[in-house]
């Protein structure tokens, strides 16, 4: 780096506020280390003797659930959006005071809800502010990209926006249902696990191919009309009918409550089966033969799969009498495998480094398989334990690798 480059970023302030998914690859990945830390302890009934009657807002199961999801993958998800937003609509993206107070109203939340006299307003404002903040910072991104490039230049981008809203409103929602109708949040969580699941098969479709083509020097086979419409319409679909599935014959009278149980759950089964199948040609078509020797490829590709196997998980539950592991194969094979190797990817390609597994992160990658298959087919405190103790070594392994790279400039000396 020359000195002028080096003037440069430093003119620019601290590194880790030029770019959002710094401070949201960052953060969060410590905050869960933390969160899985806890639960583990829990699960083990390890919580120190002073903290034995302590519990947070809405209760252990469901500070648990909701920061999984909302406390984490969401501010991953902000990262990613905010970060690649920028190439989409070549903008510079939001400023350094923006993403501050983004990383602080999310940084506030995660407090908040472990604080059990935290007002419970004050705890609702927090958790809406972040996607809504979010969102409005992508949107002027997006805005600002049209009107460089065109109307209508962004349109495949904008529903990250309504997406981002929507998160919005389902935290407020699992704060309504808290207050009045508890027995209801499991539903909202499953639903808000789709959302994240549907939005993740729709980033990575995006991507893959592009990240395939790009370390093979392969060309992108297209797909065939109409199958990515298939694919997704039934992934988005298959959320209201879930949510209806539950709601509907709640508020039906006893004799028609059966069939409509009975028909919402042959529908959850096609949609949920239509979807995994749509999506397994989906990624068969993206496959090539050289993925399989290349971390940072296989990753991304068991990742998608998990999810399928999830879709599919689910698909087979509404003819048992017992609930199979879907949730887990998506929140752990999918969600997270997916989230540490775009994580590992972009923190790398986005620092002016070579797009190569550092030392150690193939290990991280193979952790979070097996942290997948141990909590599916290991049904015991024991199981539960030991795919939290594969996960905490796999952020262990990132952090290990990536928190100078996410808080150092970039080693070309460009700013971001």
């Amino acid at each position: 780096m020359t000195s002028h480059q080096t003037q440069k970023q430093h003119a620019l302030g601290p590194a880790i506020w030029q770019i959002a998914f710094r401070p949201f690859f960052l953060t969060p990945s410590i905050f869960i280390f933390f969160a899985l830390s806890l639960w583990g302890l829990l699960l083990t009934n390890n919580l120190p003797s002073n903290l034995a009657q302590y519990q947070p807002y809405s209760g252990w199961i469901g500070w648990h659930s909701h920061e999984m999801i909302f406390g984490f993958v969401q501010a991953i998800a902000i990262g990613f959006l905010l970060t690649a937003s920028r190439n989409w609509a070549s903008q510079p993206g939001i400023s350094a005071r923006f993403l501050k107070l983004l990383v602080c109203t999310w940084v506030l939340a995660r407090i908040a809800w472990l604080i059990p006299t935290t007002p419970t307003l004050l705890i609702i404002l927090l958790d809406v502010s972040t996607p809504l903040l979010a969102a409005l910072g992508l949107a002027k991104t997006l805005a600002d990209g049209e009107k460089d490039n065109g109307k209508g230049s962004q349109k495949h981008n904008w529903p990250f926006v309504l997406l981002l809203t929507a998160f919005a409103l389902v935290q407020l929602i699992f704060h309504i249902l808290y207050q009045q109708q508890p027995q209801y949040i499991s539903l909202l969580m499953q639903i808000a696990v789709l959302m994240m699941a549907a939005m993740t098969l729709w980033v990575c479709g995006r991507v893959l191919p592009f990240f395939t083509k790009a370390k093979l020097q392969v060309a992108v086979t297209p797909m065939p009309k109409g199958l990515k419409a298939l694919s997704m319409s039934a992934s988005w679909v298959l959320i209201p009918i879930m949510a209806a599935s539950v709601l509907i014959p709640n508020l039906i009278d006893a004799s028609g409550s059966a069939t409509a149980s009975s028909t919402f759950k042959i529908l959850i089964a096609v949609f949920a089966i239509i979807a995994a199948v749509s999506h397994a040609i989906t990624l068969s078509i993206i496959f090539k033969p050289g993925v399989i020797k290349e971390p940072m490829l296989w990753s991304l590709y068991l990742s998608y799969a998990w999810i399928i196997v999830g879709l599919c998980l689910l698909s087979l539950s509404q003819f048992y009498s017992v609930t199979l592991p879907w949730l887990h194969a998506i929140t752990i094979g999918g969600l997270t495998g997916m989230i540490v190797s775009m994580m590992a990817r972009v923190g790398l390609g986005h620092t002016g480094r070579k797009i190569l597994a550092l030392r150690g992160m193939i290990w991280a990658f193979t952790f979070i398989q097996l942290a997948a298959l141990v909590r599916i087919f290991v049904i015991s405190n024991m199981g539960f334990v030991l795919s939290i103790g594969l996960l905490l070594i796999t952020f262990a392994i990132f952090l290990y690798h990536y928190i100078s790279i996410l808080i150092k400039p970039r080693t070309d000396g460009r700013p971001g």
